[in-house]
This record gives C-alpha cells, sequence and structure tokens, in this order.
C-alpha cells in the first residue's frame, strides 16, 4: 500500500472497531469502511452500506441541477427503484420510498403518454412529469442529511456484519 490514498489497514480497523462499541461513531467512520471497499478486492463494508453510498453519488448530479424526480427522469424507473430499495434498506426511508414512488409514477406517465410522444418533446414531458409527481420540491430531507444518519445507526445496529 504505496499510494498515499489508499486506506490503510490500521484506519479500516480503527473504523470497524469504532463501530462495533457503537460510541461516538461518526459518518466518516463509515465511509472509511466503504471507501476501503472500493480499493479492495474483498469489500470490508457490508453490501447495504456500500449500495447506499454508491446511490448517492450517483444520485448527485441531477439532484444538485433538479432534484430526485429530474434523476428519475434521467435514469430511469429500474435505476430509482434499485437506489430507493438501498436508500430504504438503511433506513433512509424518506427519500428511499420517494424514489420508488418517482419510479412508479415515471412508469405510470410513460404508459399514458407512449414512449413516441416523450420523444416528440422532452422538456415538456419532463415538465409534465414534473408537475404529475408534484415536484421538485417534496418536503422531505436532503438525501445527504437522511442518509448520513441512517448510514451510521445501519452501521451500529449491524456491526456484527462488518467483515473485518
Amino acid at each position: 500500500m504505496t499510494d498515499e490514498s489508499t486506506i490503510s489497514d490500521s484506519e479500516i480497523k480503527e473504523a470497524a472497531d469504532k463501530i462495533r462499541a457503537g460510541a461516538e461513531v461518526e459518518l466518516s467512520d463509515v465511509l472509511c469502511l466503504v471507501s476501503a471497499s472500493f480499493e479492495r478486492d474483498d469489500p470490508v463494508a457490508p453490501a447495504p452500506l456500500i449500495e447506499a453510498v454508491i446511490a448517492k453519488y450517483e444520485t448527485d448530479r441531477d439532484y444538485a441541477n433538479g432534484g430526485a424526480d429530474q434523476f428519475v427522469w434521467n435514469n430511469g424507473s429500474e435505476l430509482a427503484r434499485r437506489f430507493g430499495e438501498a436508500w430504504r434498506a438503511i433506513g433512509a426511508l424518506e427519500n428511499g420510498d420517494l424514489l420508488v414512488r418517482l419510479a412508479d409514477e415515471l412508469d405510470a406517465y410513460r404508459s399514458e403518454i407512449g414512449d413516441d410522444k416523450l420523444a416528440d418533446d422532452p422538456v415538456q414531458r419532463f415538465l409534465g412529469y414534473r408537475k404529475r409527481v408534484s415536484g421538485p420540491f417534496f418536503g422531505i430531507p436532503e438525501p445527504g442529511e437522511e442518509l448520513a444518519e441512517a448510514l451510521v445507526e445501519w452501521a451500529i445496529e449491524h456491526a456484527g456484519e462488518l467483515p473485518v
């Protein structure tokens, strides 16, 4: 491990020990294990944590540019459901439920409008979808806020699942 950006075994052990002890666990401890999992052949964080963090990173751009409904529109209902279920799995229920609901609404909208009409005027169709789902403001916590708390709580509750 010569690369300075590589997370060391001692950093991994320290983060895992804090999580197992359940005292003063911070988001950075959980993210240490998730990030180390990306660097190594064998993950050092449980799959639900990894998937939830991937979902957060993958949604960031669209959320910043237009919100959850824009993410679902741009990426489709299948990925939205996958990420929504990932967030639900770790306890970020409000944002997870939102993505699943938006995916269901997108499927219904596509079915009603038809894919050929969606392609005719995608901006107007998106605005129609946005109106249908009452976006872009949904009155729930920002994903980063809800996820930060949920990731830490889930890690503590499932500390026995840490492979390190």
